[in-house]
């Protein structure tokens, strides 16, 4: 797997940015992401579904993930 370094700043708890709290961290950021505050919800092709990828996600982009058993 290929490994994602973040990189920009960390959000500040006390004053956190507008829209999503992530963006300055996140490689996916677009400009939907400063201005709407992402839900926190099961995306839709998941509800129902009995796979680990059901899980809820408070991001525009949320997509299904590889989930290595531990």
């Amino acid at each position: 797997r290929e490994r994602i370094i973040l990189t920009g700043d960390v959000p500040s708890p006390a004053n956190p940015p507008s829209g999503c709290r992530f963006r300055t961290r996140c490689w996916k950021a677009e400009e939907k992401c400063a201005t709407e505050e992402p839900l926190l919800a099961i995306p839709t092709r998941f509800k129902g579904v009995n796979t680990p990828a059901a899980h809820e996600s408070a991001c525009h982009f949320a997509e299904e993930k590889a989930v290595l058993a531990v």
